[in-house]
């Protein structure tokens, strides 16, 4: 699965904004070359939808954007000698993605620091310790093995979505 941190998201929607633009006036006329771009957007949705459903929060409003949009760009594609509809769908896409991209901004919150306390201290029994202590390493590592592996110098600054650890 890959990680994706908001910034991330934000440039991928705003890719998809980018490209909707192209069908402004209706198909270009080289429909193999529209068609592809309408394939690129729709594996873009589907990446990050997937992903958005996979941070174990509840974000299947934002999803089903996705699912409106990648009807949309179906639609599109199934009748690009329609410029009437191609038009109209170009407009409505453009509200869909610039609602989205409003979710991924004001609703996904990123941790740009973690600070574990060291609990070990507080308690006096032996066994207390251990349990303290393995949680702690499990908190840790979940956190940023969920990120992927780290590159030197990263150990300190890694931006984390929150989901589920």
């Amino acid at each position: 699965m890959a990680y994706f941190t908001r910034n991330k998201m934000l440039t991928m929607v705003l890719e998809l904004y980018t490209a909707n633009n192209r069908f402004a006036q209706g198909s270009t006329g080289d429909d193999a070359a529209d068609l592809q771009v309408l394939i690129g957007c729709q594996q873009k949705a589907l990446v990050l939808g997937e992903y958005l459903e996979s941070m174990g929060m509840d974000y299947s409003d934002i999803v089903e954007k996705f699912e409106k949009y990648c009807n949309m760009i179906y639609d599109i594609s199934e009748n690009l000698n329609d410029t009437v509809l191609v038009m109209e769908h170009k407009a409505a896409i453009a509200n869909v993605l610039s609602d989205i991209l409003a979710d991924i901004e004001n609703r996904i919150v990123e941790i740009r620091s973690i600070d574990i306390y060291d609990f070990r201290g507080l308690v006096d029994a032996p066994g207390e310790k251990t349990i303290v202590s393995k949680e702690i390493n499990r908190l840790i590592d979940a956190c940023l093995n969920s990120a992927g592996p780290l590159s030197e110098g990263e150990e300190m600054y890694r931006p984390l979505v929150v989901g589920t650890y």
